[in-house]
Protein backbone atom coordinates (compact mmCIF):
# COMPACT_ATOMS: atom_id res chain seq x y z
CA UNK A 1 0.00 0.00 0.00
CA UNK A 2 3.15 2.53 -0.55
CA UNK A 3 1.79 5.70 -1.67
CA UNK A 4 -1.20 5.52 -0.30
CA UNK A 5 -2.44 8.39 2.31
CA UNK A 6 -3.50 7.35 6.15
CA UNK A 7 -7.31 8.19 4.49
CA UNK A 8 -7.26 6.13 1.33
CA UNK A 9 -5.28 2.77 3.63
CA UNK A 10 -8.16 2.99 5.87
CA UNK A 11 -10.68 2.77 2.88
CA UNK A 12 -8.96 0.40 1.47
CA UNK A 13 -8.57 -2.01 4.13
CA UNK A 14 -12.39 -1.51 4.85
CA UNK A 15 -13.11 -2.15 0.62
CA UNK A 16 -10.88 -5.44 1.56
CA UNK A 17 -13.13 -6.17 4.46
CA UNK A 18 -16.29 -6.23 2.14
CA UNK A 19 -14.69 -8.10 -0.61
CA UNK A 20 -13.70 -11.11 1.88
CA UNK A 21 -17.43 -10.90 3.18
CA UNK A 22 -16.39 -9.68 6.77
CA UNK A 23 -18.50 -6.83 6.91
CA UNK A 24 -21.35 -5.61 5.13
CA UNK A 25 -21.78 -2.72 2.25
CA UNK A 26 -24.20 -1.01 4.40
CA UNK A 27 -22.07 -0.58 7.04
CA UNK A 28 -18.97 0.18 5.03
CA UNK A 29 -20.66 2.77 3.89
CA UNK A 30 -21.52 4.03 7.36
CA UNK A 31 -17.73 4.09 8.13
CA UNK A 32 -16.15 5.63 5.02
CA UNK A 33 -19.12 7.66 5.12
CA UNK A 34 -19.71 7.29 1.51
CA UNK A 35 -23.17 5.93 -0.26
CA UNK A 36 -23.17 2.64 -1.26
CA UNK A 37 -23.00 2.90 -4.79
CA UNK A 38 -19.82 4.54 -4.33
CA UNK A 39 -18.65 1.12 -1.95
CA UNK A 40 -19.57 -0.95 -4.92
CA UNK A 41 -17.38 0.95 -6.94
CA UNK A 42 -14.73 1.09 -4.78
CA UNK A 43 -14.83 -3.19 -4.96
CA UNK A 44 -15.26 -3.42 -8.57
CA UNK A 45 -12.20 -0.92 -8.92
CA UNK A 46 -9.83 -3.41 -5.74
CA UNK A 47 -10.89 -6.34 -7.80
CA UNK A 48 -9.44 -4.95 -10.85
CA UNK A 49 -6.59 -2.61 -9.82
CA UNK A 50 -5.53 -4.08 -6.18
CA UNK A 51 -4.86 -0.80 -3.77
CA UNK A 52 -4.25 1.67 -6.92
CA UNK A 53 -8.23 1.20 -7.14
CA UNK A 54 -8.75 3.67 -3.92
CA UNK A 55 -7.19 6.34 -5.25
CA UNK A 56 -8.94 9.39 -7.07
CA UNK A 57 -8.87 9.55 -10.69
CA UNK A 58 -7.99 13.76 -10.51
CA UNK A 59 -4.46 12.92 -8.79
CA UNK A 60 -1.51 14.12 -10.44
CA UNK A 61 -3.62 15.75 -13.50
CA UNK A 62 -3.11 19.37 -13.91
CA UNK A 63 -6.17 21.68 -14.18
CA UNK A 64 -6.20 24.49 -16.76
CA UNK A 65 -6.72 26.91 -13.59
CA UNK A 66 -3.97 25.79 -11.73
CA UNK A 67 -1.05 28.21 -12.15
CA UNK A 68 2.69 27.73 -13.23
CA UNK A 69 6.09 28.31 -11.34
CA UNK A 70 6.91 31.17 -13.85
CA UNK A 71 3.39 32.64 -12.50
CA UNK A 72 3.90 31.83 -8.57
CA UNK A 73 7.71 33.05 -8.94
CA UNK A 74 6.36 36.52 -10.20
CA UNK A 75 3.54 37.09 -7.33
CA UNK A 76 6.39 36.27 -4.71
CA UNK A 77 8.51 39.01 -7.22
CA UNK A 78 5.86 41.16 -6.71
CA UNK A 79 4.91 40.51 -3.50
CA UNK A 80 8.83 41.36 -2.45
CA UNK A 81 9.30 44.13 -4.66
CA UNK A 82 6.64 46.49 -6.66
CA UNK A 83 3.95 45.95 -4.15
CA UNK A 84 6.14 45.79 -0.52
CA UNK A 85 3.89 46.69 2.32
CA UNK A 86 0.47 46.14 0.43
CA UNK A 87 -1.55 43.73 2.20
CA UNK A 88 -3.17 40.76 0.53
CA UNK A 89 -6.35 41.40 -0.66
CA UNK A 90 -4.97 45.30 -1.76
CA UNK A 91 -2.00 43.50 -4.31
CA UNK A 92 -4.41 40.75 -5.94
CA UNK A 93 -6.61 44.06 -6.85
CA UNK A 94 -3.66 45.15 -8.27
CA UNK A 95 -2.40 41.74 -10.08
CA UNK A 96 -5.71 41.26 -11.79
CA UNK A 97 -6.50 44.99 -12.91
CA UNK A 98 -2.52 46.22 -14.19
CA UNK A 99 -0.17 42.95 -14.43
CA UNK A 100 -3.18 40.92 -16.04
CA UNK A 101 -2.49 37.64 -13.59
CA UNK A 102 -5.77 36.46 -13.15
CA UNK A 103 -6.08 34.55 -9.66
CA UNK A 104 -7.59 35.00 -6.29
CA UNK A 105 -6.76 36.26 -3.23
CA UNK A 106 -6.50 32.78 -1.16
CA UNK A 107 -4.53 31.50 -4.22
CA UNK A 108 -2.00 34.30 -3.26
CA UNK A 109 -1.92 34.10 0.44
CA UNK A 110 -1.26 30.13 -0.27
CA UNK A 111 1.58 30.95 -2.48
CA UNK A 112 3.14 33.43 -0.54
CA UNK A 113 2.55 31.70 3.08
CA UNK A 114 4.76 28.34 0.88
CA UNK A 115 7.28 30.69 0.47
CA UNK A 116 7.36 32.03 3.78
CA UNK A 117 7.30 35.78 2.38
CA UNK A 118 4.17 36.01 4.62
CA UNK A 119 3.10 35.22 7.91
CA UNK A 120 0.05 34.15 9.26
CA UNK A 121 -1.72 37.00 11.26
CA UNK A 122 -3.09 36.06 14.36
CA UNK A 123 -7.26 35.84 14.40
CA UNK A 124 -9.15 37.72 16.09
CA UNK A 125 -11.25 36.54 19.15
CA UNK A 126 -14.23 35.05 18.20
CA UNK A 127 -17.19 37.13 18.19
CA UNK A 128 -19.44 34.90 21.07
CA UNK A 129 -23.42 35.82 21.75
CA UNK A 130 -25.24 35.51 24.72
CA UNK A 131 -26.68 32.44 25.12
CA UNK A 132 -30.45 32.36 26.64
CA UNK A 133 -30.72 30.02 29.33
CA UNK A 134 -33.01 27.31 29.34
CA UNK A 135 -36.90 27.78 30.16
CA UNK A 136 -37.26 25.54 32.75
CA UNK A 137 -34.85 23.39 35.68
CA UNK A 138 -34.02 20.59 34.47
CA UNK A 139 -33.55 20.81 31.33
CA UNK A 140 -29.70 21.23 31.19
CA UNK A 141 -27.03 20.78 34.05
CA UNK A 142 -23.77 22.17 33.03
CA UNK A 143 -21.04 19.97 34.79
CA UNK A 144 -17.57 20.93 35.44
CA UNK A 145 -15.05 20.00 37.62
CA UNK A 146 -12.35 23.12 39.48
CA UNK A 147 -8.94 22.03 40.88
CA UNK A 148 -7.82 24.40 43.83
CA UNK A 149 -6.07 24.92 46.83
CA UNK A 150 -9.69 24.92 48.68
CA UNK A 151 -8.08 23.85 52.50
CA UNK A 152 -5.06 26.77 51.65
CA UNK A 153 -2.82 24.34 52.83
CA UNK A 154 -4.63 23.09 55.86
CA UNK A 155 -4.85 19.94 54.32
CA UNK A 156 -4.45 18.18 50.86
CA UNK A 157 -3.13 20.36 48.78
CA UNK A 158 -5.17 20.64 45.80
CA UNK A 159 -8.69 18.75 45.66
CA UNK A 160 -11.14 18.88 43.19
CA UNK A 161 -14.56 20.40 43.28
CA UNK A 162 -16.96 18.47 41.04
CA UNK A 163 -20.43 19.57 40.63
CA UNK A 164 -22.97 20.83 38.58
CA UNK A 165 -25.03 24.24 38.09
CA UNK A 166 -28.86 24.39 37.00
CA UNK A 167 -28.57 26.43 33.45
CA UNK A 168 -32.07 27.25 34.06
CA UNK A 169 -31.95 28.28 37.88
CA UNK A 170 -28.30 28.93 38.35
CA UNK A 171 -28.40 27.09 41.28
CA UNK A 172 -26.16 24.04 42.45
CA UNK A 173 -27.77 21.13 42.52
CA UNK A 174 -24.64 19.07 43.51
CA UNK A 175 -21.07 19.14 44.27
CA UNK A 176 -18.03 17.43 45.76
CA UNK A 177 -14.68 17.43 47.04
CA UNK A 178 -13.09 14.52 45.79
CA UNK A 179 -9.00 13.99 45.91
CA UNK A 180 -8.98 12.78 42.09
CA UNK A 181 -11.20 13.63 39.18
CA UNK A 182 -11.74 10.10 38.48
CA UNK A 183 -15.01 8.57 36.61
CA UNK A 184 -16.04 6.72 39.65
CA UNK A 185 -15.47 10.33 41.50
CA UNK A 186 -18.09 12.09 38.91
CA UNK A 187 -20.39 9.42 38.53
CA UNK A 188 -21.37 9.70 42.70
CA UNK A 189 -21.89 13.41 41.92
CA UNK A 190 -24.21 12.52 39.66
CA UNK A 191 -26.04 9.83 40.99
CA UNK A 192 -26.52 12.41 43.92
CA UNK A 193 -28.14 14.59 41.81
CA UNK A 194 -30.56 12.27 40.11
CA UNK A 195 -31.05 11.04 43.50
CA UNK A 196 -32.13 14.32 44.87
CA UNK A 197 -33.18 16.42 41.89
CA UNK A 198 -34.46 13.67 39.81
CA UNK A 199 -33.35 12.75 36.03
CA UNK A 200 -32.25 16.06 33.69
CA UNK A 201 -32.83 15.93 30.06
CA UNK A 202 -29.15 17.17 28.65
CA UNK A 203 -25.81 17.02 30.67
CA UNK A 204 -23.55 19.77 29.38
CA UNK A 205 -19.51 19.36 30.03
CA UNK A 206 -16.22 19.67 28.37
CA UNK A 207 -14.63 17.73 26.40
CA UNK A 208 -12.48 15.78 28.97
CA UNK A 209 -11.37 11.86 28.19
CA UNK A 210 -14.37 11.50 31.05
CA UNK A 211 -17.16 11.89 28.68
CA UNK A 212 -15.68 11.66 25.11
CA UNK A 213 -13.14 9.35 24.05
CA UNK A 214 -9.86 11.15 23.23
CA UNK A 215 -8.33 8.36 21.31
CA UNK A 216 -7.46 8.15 17.80
CA UNK A 217 -10.13 6.48 15.66
CA UNK A 218 -8.55 3.62 13.94
CA UNK A 219 -9.71 0.98 10.92
CA UNK A 220 -10.62 -1.17 13.71
CA UNK A 221 -12.21 1.22 15.86
CA UNK A 222 -14.40 2.33 13.09
CA UNK A 223 -15.62 -0.87 12.12
CA UNK A 224 -16.88 -1.89 15.62
CA UNK A 225 -17.87 1.95 15.81
CA UNK A 226 -17.92 2.11 19.48
CA UNK A 227 -15.34 5.14 19.77
CA UNK A 228 -17.39 7.38 21.39
CA UNK A 229 -18.82 5.67 24.28
CA UNK A 230 -17.40 6.25 27.90
CA UNK A 231 -18.43 4.40 31.12
CA UNK A 232 -20.14 7.79 31.79
CA UNK A 233 -21.43 8.07 28.24
CA UNK A 234 -23.26 5.27 28.82
CA UNK A 235 -24.95 5.51 32.05
CA UNK A 236 -26.47 8.67 31.22
CA UNK A 237 -27.37 6.97 27.16
CA UNK A 238 -29.09 4.29 29.62
CA UNK A 239 -31.01 7.10 31.68
CA UNK A 240 -32.21 8.67 28.33
CA UNK A 241 -30.01 12.16 29.37
CA UNK A 242 -28.27 13.61 26.51
CA UNK A 243 -24.59 14.82 26.72
CA UNK A 244 -23.72 18.01 24.87
CA UNK A 245 -20.08 18.54 24.58
CA UNK A 246 -18.89 22.28 24.87
CA UNK A 247 -16.56 23.39 22.53
CA UNK A 248 -14.48 25.67 25.06
CA UNK A 249 -14.68 26.93 28.52
CA UNK A 250 -16.70 30.36 27.37
CA UNK A 251 -19.50 27.78 26.30
CA UNK A 252 -20.25 27.06 29.78
CA UNK A 253 -19.45 30.17 31.34
CA UNK A 254 -22.38 29.90 33.89
CA UNK A 255 -20.58 26.98 35.85
CA UNK A 256 -17.12 28.72 35.21
CA UNK A 257 -18.65 31.38 36.89
CA UNK A 258 -20.08 29.54 39.20
CA UNK A 259 -16.69 27.72 39.93
CA UNK A 260 -15.36 31.28 40.39
CA UNK A 261 -17.75 32.58 43.05
CA UNK A 262 -17.70 29.42 44.96
CA UNK A 263 -13.00 29.94 44.74
CA UNK A 264 -13.53 33.25 46.27
CA UNK A 265 -16.34 32.60 48.78
CA UNK A 266 -16.16 29.16 50.25
CA UNK A 267 -12.27 29.32 50.63
CA UNK A 268 -13.10 32.63 53.28
CA UNK A 269 -15.72 30.58 55.04
CA UNK A 270 -13.62 27.14 55.20
CA UNK A 271 -10.32 28.80 56.53
CA UNK A 272 -13.26 31.05 58.84
CA UNK A 273 -14.68 27.86 60.07
CA UNK A 274 -10.74 26.03 60.70
CA UNK A 275 -11.83 23.36 58.26
CA UNK A 276 -8.59 20.85 57.34
CA UNK A 277 -10.17 17.61 56.75
CA UNK A 278 -12.08 16.57 52.97
CA UNK A 279 -14.90 14.74 55.41
CA UNK A 280 -15.45 18.25 57.06
CA UNK A 281 -15.07 20.36 53.95
CA UNK A 282 -18.03 18.30 52.02
CA UNK A 283 -20.03 18.14 55.21
CA UNK A 284 -19.37 21.92 55.25
CA UNK A 285 -20.44 22.19 51.56
CA UNK A 286 -23.48 20.00 51.44
CA UNK A 287 -25.44 21.18 54.43
CA UNK A 288 -24.26 24.96 54.63
CA UNK A 289 -22.25 26.25 51.73
CA UNK A 290 -24.53 25.25 48.81
CA UNK A 291 -28.14 26.30 50.65
CA UNK A 292 -26.71 29.66 51.20
CA UNK A 293 -25.49 30.06 47.50
CA UNK A 294 -28.96 28.87 46.16
CA UNK A 295 -30.51 31.33 47.75
CA UNK A 296 -27.93 34.15 47.52
CA UNK A 297 -27.38 33.70 43.27
CA UNK A 298 -30.15 30.81 42.23
CA UNK A 299 -32.77 32.65 40.42
CA UNK A 300 -36.41 31.38 39.26
CA UNK A 301 -36.37 30.00 35.86
CA UNK A 302 -38.10 31.82 32.90
CA UNK A 303 -41.12 29.06 33.34
CA UNK A 304 -42.81 27.19 35.90
CA UNK A 305 -42.32 23.88 36.08
CA UNK A 306 -39.68 21.18 36.48
CA UNK A 307 -38.06 19.26 33.78
CA UNK A 308 -36.73 16.45 36.37
CA UNK A 309 -37.88 12.85 35.55
CA UNK A 310 -38.75 11.25 38.41
CA UNK A 311 -36.37 7.57 38.83
CA UNK A 312 -38.54 4.30 38.30
CA UNK A 313 -38.65 2.04 40.42
CA UNK A 314 -37.72 -0.57 38.32
CA UNK A 315 -34.56 1.29 37.75
CA UNK A 316 -31.07 0.36 39.78
CA UNK A 317 -28.70 2.93 40.05
CA UNK A 318 -26.24 0.64 40.99
CA UNK A 319 -26.30 -1.29 37.99
CA UNK A 320 -26.10 2.42 36.04
CA UNK A 321 -23.49 4.50 37.78
CA UNK A 322 -20.82 1.82 37.36
CA UNK A 323 -17.83 0.32 35.59
CA UNK A 324 -19.06 -2.25 32.85
CA UNK A 325 -16.78 -4.24 31.22
CA UNK A 326 -17.41 -7.89 29.10
CA UNK A 327 -15.77 -10.82 29.99
CA UNK A 328 -15.51 -14.59 28.52
CA UNK A 329 -15.83 -17.10 31.19
CA UNK A 330 -13.07 -19.77 30.33
CA UNK A 331 -13.27 -23.71 30.72
CA UNK A 332 -13.26 -23.85 34.50
CA UNK A 333 -16.76 -21.37 34.46
CA UNK A 334 -14.14 -18.32 36.00
CA UNK A 335 -13.38 -14.80 34.52
CA UNK A 336 -10.48 -12.89 35.26
CA UNK A 337 -10.86 -8.89 36.11
CA UNK A 338 -7.99 -6.79 36.60
CA UNK A 339 -5.83 -9.64 38.19
CA UNK A 340 -8.38 -11.28 40.81
CA UNK A 341 -10.17 -14.41 39.46
CA UNK A 342 -13.93 -14.88 40.12
CA UNK A 343 -15.97 -18.11 40.26
CA UNK A 344 -18.87 -18.39 38.34
CA UNK A 345 -21.52 -20.85 40.10
CA UNK A 346 -23.98 -23.21 38.67
CA UNK A 347 -27.61 -22.41 38.90
CA UNK A 348 -30.94 -23.46 37.70
CA UNK A 349 -30.99 -21.46 34.49
CA UNK A 350 -27.89 -22.87 33.35
CA UNK A 351 -25.31 -25.22 34.65
CA UNK A 352 -21.97 -24.19 32.94
CA UNK A 353 -21.30 -21.32 31.30
CA UNK A 354 -18.14 -22.01 29.22
CA UNK A 355 -17.21 -19.49 26.71
CA UNK A 356 -20.20 -17.59 27.86
CA UNK A 357 -19.52 -13.55 27.29
CA UNK A 358 -20.68 -11.73 30.76
CA UNK A 359 -20.99 -8.80 31.88
CA UNK A 360 -18.74 -7.21 34.53
CA UNK A 361 -20.19 -4.90 37.33
CA UNK A 362 -17.92 -2.98 39.14
CA UNK A 363 -20.38 -0.64 41.86
CA UNK A 364 -18.86 2.52 42.73
CA UNK A 365 -19.06 0.80 46.34
CA UNK A 366 -16.21 -1.64 44.69
CA UNK A 367 -18.49 -4.55 44.70
CA UNK A 368 -18.75 -6.85 41.94
CA UNK A 369 -21.57 -8.16 39.99
CA UNK A 370 -21.86 -10.86 37.53
CA UNK A 371 -24.27 -10.31 34.83
CA UNK A 372 -25.24 -12.66 32.00
CA UNK A 373 -28.09 -11.35 29.68
CA UNK A 374 -29.33 -8.95 32.44
CA UNK A 375 -29.56 -11.72 34.81
CA UNK A 376 -27.23 -11.92 37.75
CA UNK A 377 -24.95 -14.70 37.92
CA UNK A 378 -24.38 -16.57 41.55
CA UNK A 379 -20.21 -15.84 42.18
CA UNK A 380 -17.51 -15.78 44.32
CA UNK A 381 -13.63 -14.56 44.48
CA UNK A 382 -10.90 -17.06 44.53
CA UNK A 383 -7.74 -15.98 45.62
CA UNK A 384 -5.11 -16.55 42.79
CA UNK A 385 -2.47 -19.87 43.22
CA UNK A 386 0.55 -18.71 44.39
CA UNK A 387 3.88 -19.77 42.77
CA UNK A 388 6.88 -21.15 44.38
CA UNK A 389 10.11 -19.34 43.78
CA UNK A 390 12.62 -21.80 42.54
CA UNK A 391 15.64 -21.99 44.52
CA UNK A 392 18.66 -20.36 42.85
CA UNK A 393 21.25 -22.88 42.90
CA UNK A 394 25.10 -21.32 43.72
CA UNK A 395 27.54 -23.54 41.70
CA UNK A 396 31.54 -23.31 43.32
CA UNK A 397 34.00 -23.26 40.58
CA UNK A 398 37.73 -25.14 42.35
CA UNK A 399 40.64 -23.37 41.14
Amino acid sequence: MEGLTMKEANKYETICEVLKGYMKVKRAAESLRLSERQIYRLKKRVRQEGAQGVIHRSRGISRVRWLSPKVKKEIIEFYDGKYIGFNITHMTEYLNRDEEIRVSRESVRKILLAEGSYTRVKKRRKHRSRREPCAREGQMIQFDTSDHDWLEGRGPAKLYLIGGIDDATSSCVGAHFALSDSTVENMRVMRHIIETKGIPLSIYCDGDSKFKTTRQQGVHYNLKNDYDETQIGRALEELGVRVIIAGSAEAKGRVERAWGTFQDRLCSELRLHKISTIEEANHYLIEQFIPGYNERFGCCAREEGSAYRQVRKNIDLNNIFCIKEERKAISDNTISYYSRIFQILPDDYRMSYVKAKVMVHEHLDGSIHIFYKERELNQKEIAKRRTKKKERRLITVKY
